[in-house]
């Protein structure tokens, strides 16, 4: 009868060979994934070497149980220094003897020397060289916690901040494991240590996967919930088909039964059990779970744009305490990604000579995000952070795949960030947070284990800002629809009366000689021009009600934007200077050239009243190119920036600015932004405002090149 030792030997040799392939079916390129798949192939076949001698005694699977006894240290040594990174000599000729020593006991073990006591006891306590290799990490890190020690420039990949007590961990089962060839201690203690094995390389196999994304409570979180599921699940086989005995169609029945409860059960089980393992084991977790929540309650109460990007941005800055943080939003024809909100100090742009500035923008195809989305589709935590990304670089044993990982590194730096996260809704990435957060916050130490916790708060982020879209949407219709009718009625309610009022006054002829010094001239003209600006508003506001429908044409941005500056020139009333830089080759894209015209007077009359009767007014506008021809689908955008060095806009303004009926002007009637804004995102453009206050303004009108 099969006794203790051996049956916790079978399930050591299965788990661990199922562990092993579970880390190397995720990329079998990696390094430390091989190095564990190594060890653990090591383990399951010295395991099951010895499970079998137990059930076919002749010594013939013992001798593979010694074989594999002799490579477990050296296994294990390589995983160690590819997983710790450790680089010092002692390690390394450690890892040398115990290759030699491995290998001249296999030469012992062929020549059939393990007869002989002194070879035996060598085969089965050469692990012994692992005890060294702990030992000596454990003394490491001590030095350097006690500052008597240079830290080395790379950090383990291991995702546990907890050395210590994988060092013990490992100490302990390793220790165990071979006391079943010390005769005194018995079968119990070593059974118990391989089991212990199989926590422990759980344990490992979740930390090298993770690496710094799981935190050492969740570790065990997982752990509890695995053997939580399993004792149940074995529970309800136990009782199903316990009493079959020996009738074939009951078997059959109850293991139905049997493996249809456990599907109906499985995911409650799990969620039942991760709630309790939470409340119990991680403090941190909990209170970050209760800030969270408060979050979510904002997000819920946002109720337009700005108000969801500060709440997200807000969160990011009490849960991360990021350096600074930036959002960006897809825009509306869905090629690239705009910043809309930073918070923090922007990072200044690299002072080297021909490197590039804190980029704004992203193409909605930059391999950044294909990479998240790669994540994403595979169910791993769809975050960038660039000290995952090294660890990746340096385990991969594939030179494309560590371009293609150096490459991604390179766009977190462009944006000035180390840590990106992207907000999916229905497997879309609607934006991304990017920031800069060199080490977690405390008390995380030196893991990311919160970003899988924080990570359903983003994902919530998409949800509403999909949901907002949709509302806002709609909110616009039903605007529409009612400025329409009030549209309808102000045609005849108003202009009709103005026309009367208009007509009356220029009847009774008021002289235009102003020395005339009769005072019903002045009066007269006041009303005559009232009755014009009144119209005016009207107009405008009609032309607001209405969603613009352009007749597109091909138009050379350059010309109309000449043609219009010259006609703005003309006009005595303007003081101020106007330069016009033209672009260097023809700016063509497909508009409607009287909208265009009226947008672009409609910022140089903003400009202008924005600069008063100051004799150093200045207006510059420019037409350039913005982006590169990367693919079909992406082409240049053509720019109109107009700027002047007017009084600026101050901060509380800029989210109105948009807004109908918002002005900061006695005459304006604040539908100009606007109407130009709609003109704009007919022609699937946008506008741009980036001012300080008391020097500058400048407002850019990005509309799509046409293709030739």
């Amino acid at each position: 009868m099969m006794d203790i030792l051996g049956q916790s030997a079978l399930l050591l040799g299965v788990s661990s060979f199922a562990l092993g392939f579970s880390v190397l079916a995720r990329n079998v390129r990696n390094k430390l994934f091989l190095a564990f798949a190594v060890l653990t192939t090591l383990v399951s076949g010295w395991a099951l070497a010895f499970f079998f001698e137990k059930v076919w005694t002749g010594g013939h699977f013992y001798r593979w149980h010694l074989f594999f006894n002799i490579w477990l240290a050296p296994g294990a040594l390589t995983l160690i220094r590819v997983m710790v990174r450790i680089k010092d000599k002692l390690s390394r000729r450690l890892l040398d003897l115990s290759t030699f020593l491995a290998m001249c006991l296999t030469v012992a073990l062929v020549l059939r020397f393990e007869a002989l006591d002194w070879v035996l006891r060598l085969i089965y306590f050469a692990p012994g060289a692992v005890v060294l290799q702990i030992l000596h990490l454990m003394w490491i890190d001590r030095r350097l916690r006690a500052g008597r020690m240079k830290r080395q420039p790379k950090a383990p990949t291991v995702g546990l901040s907890r050395r210590n007590l994988i060092y013990f961990g490992g100490l302990v089962v390793l220790g165990t494991s071979m006391m079943d060839h010390v005769a005194w201690m018995g079968k119990l203690i070593p059974s118990l240590a391989n089991i212990g094995v199989v926590i422990y390389l759980f344990f490992i196999s979740q930390a090298i996967t993770e690496q710094r994304l799981l935190n050492f409570g969740a570790l065990v979180s997982r752990f509890v919930v695995l053997i939580a599921v399993a004792l149940t699940l074995t529970g309800v086989y136990s009782l199903l088909v316990a009493w079959i005995e020996n009738s074939p169609g009951l078997f059959i029945l109850n293991s139905f039964i049997a493996s249809f409860l456990i599907l109906m059960l499985l995911d409650p089980l799990r969620s039942m059990v991760r709630y309790f393992t939470h409340r119990l084991l991680s403090k941190e977790h909990r209170r970050l779970e209760q800030t969270l929540r408060e979050a979510q309650r904002k997000l819920a109460g946002s109720m337009d744009p700005g108000s969801l990007f500060q709440a997200i941005l807000l969160t990011v800055e009490q849960t991360l305490q990021p350096e600074w943080a930036a959002l960006f939003l897809l825009r509306g024809d869905g090629t690239k990604f705009r910043r809309v909100r930073l918070t923090g100090k922007e990072p200044a742009a690299d002072p080297t000579p021909g490197s590039e500035p804190i980029l704004r923008e992203l193409l909605a195809d930059h391999t950044l995000l294909q990479y998240c989305e790669g994540l994403q589709r595979r169910g791993d935590l769809p975050v960038l952070l660039d000290q995952v990304l090294e660890n990746e670089i340096d385990r991969s044993a594939s030179r494309p795949q560590r371009e293609a990982l150096a490459a991604l590194i390179q766009g977190l730096k462009a944006l000035g960030a180390n840590l990106l996260i992207p907000l999916f809704d229905s497997g879309k990435i609607l934006g991304f947070v990017v920031m800069r957060a060199p080490a977690p916050p405390e008390p995380w130490g030196s893991n990311w284990g919160l970003l899988s916790i924080l990570y359903p708060y983003f994902e919530q982020a998409a949800q509403s800002m999909r949901n907002m879209e949709i509302y806002a949407r709609q909110r616009e219709k039903e605007r529409l629809a009612t400025l329409g009718e009030m549209a309808a009625g102000l045609a005849h309610e108003i202009r009709n009366p103005l026309g009367a009022i208009k007509g009356a006054a220029q009847f009774l002829e008021p002289s235009e000689d102003p020395a005339d010094p009769r005072p019903e001239n002045r009066f007269l003209r006041v009303i005559i021009e009232e009755v014009d600006r009144l119209n005016r508003v009207v107009t405008q506001f009609l032309d607001y009600s209405k969603p613009p429908s352009p007749d597109l044409k091909p138009v050379d941005l350059g010309e109309l934007v000449g043609k219009t500056i010259d006609m703005m020139r003309a006009n005595p009333e303007h003081k101020a200077r106007i330069d016009f830089q033209r672009p260097a080759q023809p700016a063509k894209i497909l508009a409607a050239p009287e909208q265009i015209q009226q947008v672009l007077i409609n910022l140089l009359q903003n400009s202008v009243k924005a600069l008063g009767q100051r004799n150093d007014g200045l207006i510059r506008v420019a037409v350039d190119f913005e982006g590169q021809v990367d693919s079909a689908l992406h082409s240049k955008d053509v720019v109109i920036s107009v700027e002047d060095n007017g009084h600026g806009i101050k901060r509380e303004h800029l989210e109105k600015l948009f807004i109908p009926f918002f002005t900061t002007s006695p005459s304006g009637t604040g539908l100009g932004l606007s109407i130009s804004q709609k003109i704009i995102e007919s022609h699937r453009g946008r506008i741009d405002v980036v001012t300080e206050e008391g020097k500058f303004t400048r407002f850019s009108v990005i509309l799509p090149q046409a293709k030739e």
